[in-house]
Parts: C-alpha cells; structure tokens; sequence
C-alpha cells in the first residue's frame, strides 16, 4: 500500500464520524505535563488547534465525551495508532470519505504542535 492510500486510510479512521463546527466549543481540560524534549507552548498551541479544528465533535481533552457520540476523542485515537502514522495523515492533509468531515491541510509547524499535545494524552494512557 502506498504512503499516500495508507495516510489516506489512516486519516479516514481518525475522524471517522468527525466534522466541523461554525463556533468554537468550549475548551477541555489540559492533559499532563509535558513530555521529554518537548515545550508547554508547543502543546498549548496543539491544544487549541485542537479545541478549534476538531473539538466541535471530538473529545480533544484528557477527559469528556465527544459531542458527536460517532467521533472518537482524540486520546483515543493516539492508543490505536502509532504517532507517525497519525502525523503522517495530518502531513499528506486528512483526507475522508465521511461527508461532514471537512479535508484539513495543516503547515509543518501546526502538526508539530498538534503532535505535542497528542502526545501528552497519549502520556496518559
């Protein structure tokens, strides 16, 4: 399977009955300090990527429920797969065939930080 097909799939199970809010929701917890070689404004800039882009129907936090019961919160999307595959769908742009998910392309650096802060909930498991 190509990079590309297998980035694709990946970011399909990731937001799997995700989609987009018109407002921004109302953040959740922060998760735990931060990891090893890793700065606090990196995951507070992933947090509120997060909280803006995917918190409209994922749980983005530490704890809670996902607005959309269908959407998996993200701490649990970071247990079933590896960081690099999950960095490699935000790098190739999450790309899915669910309709209300919106196709998101985000820079170099804003996956780095979004990284940072799955990794802390990832920390956590």
């Amino acid at each position: 399977m190509s990079a590309t097909v297998r980035a694709i799939v990946v970011a399909c199970i990731l937001v799997a009955g995700g989609c987009s809010s018109p407002g921004v929701r109302s953040l959740q917890q922060t998760g735990p300090a931060e990891p090893a070689g890793v700065s606090a404004g990196a995951i507070e800039r992933g947090r509120l990527l997060t909280s803006t882009a995917c918190a409209g129907c994922h749980a983005t936090g530490s704890t809670g429920d996902s607005p959309l019961p269908d959407a998996t919160p993200l701490r649990e999307i970071v247990r079933r797969y590896p960081m690099n595959r999950l960095e490699e769908a935000f790098a190739e742009g999450l790309v899915t065939t669910h309709p209300a998910m919106p196709g998101y392309i985000f820079r170099a650096s804003e996956i780095d930080d979004i990284v940072a802060w799955l990794e802390t909930l990832e920390a956590e498991q």
